[in-house]
């Protein structure tokens, strides 16, 4: 039982404040004078390449659901009906998510000349880690998103928490649950469902598979820096809101543990972006701990 307790306590002290405060000497730190020097490029930059990527994975879609998710924004849904409707727009089989995400993987590999994705990570005990595995990434720029379900500070995240290295904590004190097993996983299927209008999904749920439909999901399992490994990546937080049109939304993959309503969509993201040059082969690696002056 101690033995449990032990290594129950070694995942969780990382989101216990007291613990890390005693213990910053010895971790390795990312330092920054208030939440809005907390930024490697200008949060229009990253905006515009998040979107030059989301863009470019829509246009990669099937040809008759491209043309139809924009038809509706123009109000010509009721020249279909419900069946086909129905036929096009039904879940996705695991066929379907395989193939568009290795066609996706071409994608972004021909608009930002770089793929990502999970293997073995160079570190002892590191589990899986995101290595550049084609092409360059230049510096300063969109790597990786960190999705999972977005919690307001006042909502119940205990059980979710428990055993979960998962949890991304925010300067405002939002946090991204970024697990993509267990309750986690059924929370975040659960909220997917409810945001969806219509035949239409408003986030991306396959990011919880080994086949992201968006590649730049992964960026949970980027490993935390070492003495050997230092920081290539930086997260960087960014609030997406009418920049983000309705049919690019089925590629965010976060949902909101409680949802916000559309009259005010808001959606926060965290993007790895890298701080230098990255060549193919190369791990990446971030600093967990970001402290604010």
């Amino acid at each position: 039982m101690f033995k449990e307790f032990i290594k129950k306590w070694r995942q969780y002290r990382y989101r216990f404040v007291p613990w890390i405060s005693l213990n910053l000497k010895e971790r390795s730190v990312r330092e920054v004078k208030t939440g809005e020097h907390d930024k490697i490029i200008p949060d229009e930059q990253l905006v515009d390449s998040l979107l030059g990527i989301l863009h470019a994975l829509f246009d990669n879609e099937p040809s008759s659901r491209t043309t139809h998710h924009l038809n509706v924004s123009q109000h010509h849904e009721e020249a279909m009906s419900m069946d086909e409707m129905y036929e096009l727009y039904k879940p996705r089989s695991f066929e379907d998510v395989r193939s568009l995400h290795m066609k996706n993987m071409e994608k972004l590999y021909d608009t930002t000349g770089f793929v990502i994705d999970r293997c073995p990570s160079q570190l002892i005990g590191g589990g899986r880690g995101v290595a550049v595995t084609r092409g360059k990434i230049p510096k300063h720029s969109l790597v990786a998103l960190y999705p999972g379900t977005l919690y307001q500070p006042q909502d119940p995240i205990l059980f979710q928490s428990i055993n979960n290295p998962f949890i991304f904590r925010c300067i405002d004190g939002l946090l991204i649950d970024g697990n993509d097993s267990g309750l986690s996983k059924f929370i975040f299927k659960s909220c997917h469902g409810r945001e969806r209008i219509g035949p239409f999904y408003t986030c991306d749920m396959s990011w919880l598979t080994d086949f992201p439909i968006n590649p730049l999901g992964i960026g949970q399992y980027i490993n935390n820096r070492s003495n050997d490994h230092p920081a290539n990546v930086a997260y960087q937080e960014v609030d997406l809101g009418d920049s983000l049109q309705f049919h690019l939304r089925q590629y965010i993959p976060h949902a909101w543990y409680q949802s916000p309503g559309y009259s005010d969509y808001r959606c926060r993201t965290v993007a790895l972006v890298s701080l230098r040059d990255i060549s193919e082969d190369e791990e990446l690696f971030s600093s967990y701990f970001t402290v604010v002056h």
